[in-house]
């Protein structure tokens, strides 16, 4: 069966488990047999690339930071099988990227996003964690957009965000459009491709999830999304400020239960990947954990 084929049939094919946000005891164990479903070969291998920063403070991305300067990476992961790829958001145009600025010049490099854009249309799937325009706005806005639906999944609890109360204007979509894509719904955990399954964690916003994703070579991933914006957010057990938490309108009980968890995870050896920790990915490329840019085989890359 064609890679896109295999992962869509499992898709649509696993029944809803459990409870979003009570997570039981054997989730991770229930996660790395889920990762198993979907037949075919391992991923080789993950990239990902930055293409904008935001600049805040420590005391604004974490509960009793300092006003040390923290880089929020923007970025965008590419998961790498021997026959295809998938990708892991889908990354911002300029338009929305100013957004994010709050008014201030911050770096954006389009063609960085054009290769985004470039790997977005090669891979066989595309997932999103969440409903925020840094991380869905390239599959909504794209040129591409039609060919991109068809292989992108949503859930319907991204959908309805997306429909009812965009982040802003621009990411907004109809219920039309919304049937381009590959809607589904699932309560606690759903194996999408070899070796790759979501865990839902709503909290930071409604629809956000999680991806976990198992290498050939062993090493077990675990893409966190927005549940903390750098890794000590998990380690330290600390939630954004509390200005920021009203700010996005997120559920701080929520949250802390998923830093729980993490935690937890962490010291089972999964590697946590927060999507903005610049420094953090910055280390996972030195260690070879991550590679730093996207292969795009269309372009001989």
């Amino acid at each position: 069966m064609p890679f896109c084929a295999a992962v869509l049939a499992a898709a649509f094919a696993v029944p809803i488990l459990g409870q979003a946000q009570d997570y039981p005891e054997d989730l991770l164990e229930r996660v790395r047999q889920a990762a198993d479903d979907v037949p075919g070969a391992l991923p080789d291998s993950i990239n990902f690339i930055k293409f904008a920063e935001s600049h805040r403070t420590f005391a604004a991305v974490i509960q009793g930071g300092t006003d040390e300067p923290f880089v929020s990476a923007r970025t965008a992961f590419q998961v790498v099988y021997p026959d295809g790829s998938l990708m892991i958001d889908a990354g911002m145009d300029e338009t929305v990227h100013r957004f994010y600025g709050f008014g201030r010049d911050e770096p954006y490099w389009p063609e960085r996003n054009d290769r985004v854009q470039a790997a977005l249309s090669a891979a066989n799937l595309i997932v999103v964690t969440h409903e925020h325009g840094d991380h869905v706005a390239g599959i909504l806005r794209s040129p591409n957009r039609d060919s991109l639906a068809a292989k992108a999944i949503l859930t319907e609890t991204q959908v309805r965000t997306l429909t009812t109360a965009p982040q802003l204007p621009e990411i907004g979509i109809t219920e039309q459009q919304a049937r381009d894509y590959l809607v589904v719904d699932y309560r606690l955990y759903l194996p999408v491709a070899p070796g790759v399954v979501l865990i839902s964690a709503p909290g930071h916003t409604p629809g956000h999830q999680m991806v976990y994703v198992r290498v050939a070579g062993g090493t077990e991933f675990l893409f966190i999304g927005d549940v903390g914006w750098l890794l000590e957010n998990v380690t330290e057990l600390r939630l954004r400020p509390a200005e920021t938490i009203a700010r996005i309108g997120e559920d701080p009980d929520a949250l802390m239960s998923q830093l729980l968890w993490l935690r937890g995870v962490a010291e089972q050896g999964v590697v946590l990947v927060p999507s903005h920790d610049d420094r953090l990915l910055s280390r996972y490329a030195a260690e070879g954990l991550l590679g730093d840019d996207l292969v795009l085989p269309s372009l001989g890359d």
